[in-house]
């Protein structure tokens, strides 16, 4: 708990990863807001988050990153006055940084060696992969403000400047809201040791599925970057799908996902940002301990995790060619996650929308 007397009025939350581990440090935020809405909470992120960010309802100030040494962090947090910070993402740097701008309190994971620049402690162990990513957040959360009472939710505005290019670009795409429309993220983030974040669906399974929804006169936008374009392609050379590969920044897909009946992707960020502008997705996880969707699933209700269909994975973490079950995730066929598009979209808010524009255009008639 909080040393000495400190009052809490200025809290900083230190999450520099990825874009899937950033998002889910907003549940903190909202817990926070709601045990004391006067506490301002702020945010440091990497900077290409920034402007995705920054209106959020139950953040104050979103800082970016500078990059560099813990002493050039250290620098940003300093300039904060924080009353005190939660070390999120648990690196040296970040610890350092931390102990280096000397702020009162600062809160981190217990079991590595850095653990000694944190004053108040964790000692849950993420790794195990026992509880989500959230629940772990909060748990660091209740060592400054004890135990966190009531619902905290995942939501994220998509940001307002962004709405008209969003509309945009599905009116060049031919994108219409009389029929159901389809996300698909086939790609996954690549690491900087040059592998991705995690184990993929096949594309090939994408593009079977994405040939399936275009039967059922689904419109169906293919999502990605400029280097999953090899990915993308694949399921975009399918007849009738919109490629939308590299045409969006963040707060413009956010308004397309947002715009979408689901979202099928792979275990990625791109996922939990549709989760969080309250699009129900279908996520696809591998079977291997590492990536379970206990820990990684798209958090809050109305969502469906497919996982890896192998009884016992004998590996803490993913071996990808090397593993004897290796692609665990081709064993999903598409036509399993067929019906539950179906199912998604028959129960989407947005079908009563489309469902009135119907019938509007008929009584036109």
């Amino acid at each position: 708990m909080i040393p000495g007397s400190i009052r809490i009025k200025r809290l900083g939350l230190l999450r520099n990863d990825a874009l899937g581990d950033t998002l889910l440090t907003l549940p903190v935020a909202n817990a926070v807001k709601q045990y004391e809405p006067s506490i301002e909470v702020e945010l440091i992120c990497q900077e290409a988050f920034q402007p995705l960010l920054k209106g959020h309802h139950d953040l104050d100030a979103v800082h970016a990153d500078p990059g560099g040494s813990a002493r050039a962090l250290a620098r940003l947090i300093r300039a904060r006055h924080f009353d005190a910070l939660l070390v999120l993402r648990p690196t040296p740097r970040n610890a350092q940084a931390a102990f280096l701008a000397r702020v009162p309190v600062r809160v981190g994971t217990a079991w590595r060696a850095y653990g000694l620049l944190f004053n108040v402690r964790w000692y849950g162990h993420r790794k195990l992969n026992q509880l989500h990513e959230v629940e772990c957040n909060l748990q660091l959360l209740a060592r400054l403000i004890g135990p966190v009472v009531g619902m905290t939710q995942l939501y994220l505005p998509p940001p307002a400047e962004d709405e008209e290019a969003a509309g945009d670009i599905m009116r060049e795409a031919g994108i219409t809201t009389d029929r159901p429309l389809v996300a698909i993220h086939p790609g996954s983030r690549v690491r900087p040791d040059g592998r991705r974040s995690a184990l993929p669906w096949p594309a090939s399974h994408f593009a079977t599925l994405a040939g399936q929804l275009i039967k059922r006169g689904y419109q169906v936008i293919i999502t990605g970057t400029a280097e999953e374009s090899r990915v993308t392609g694949v399921v975009a050379a399918i007849d009738g799908t919109i490629d939308l590969t590299a045409r969006t920044h963040l707060g413009e897909l956010a308004w397309l996902l947002k715009s979408s009946d689901t979202l099928i992707a792979n275990s990625t960020g791109v996922l939990h940002l549709g989760a969080a502008v309250g699009t129900s997705v279908i996520g696809i996880y591998p079977a291997s301990q590492s990536m379970s969707p206990v820990r990684w699933g798209p958090f809050g209700k109305g969502h469906k995790v497919f996982r890896g269909p192998v009884e016992v994975c004998s590996r803490k973490k993913c071996t990808w060619e090397e593993c004897a079950e290796f692609n665990c995730l081709a064993k999903i066929p598409p036509e399993e996650v067929l019906s539950v598009v179906d199912r998604f979209v028959s129960q989407s808010p947005l079908r009563i929308r489309r469902e009135g524009f119907i019938s509007a255009e008929s009584g036109q008639g």
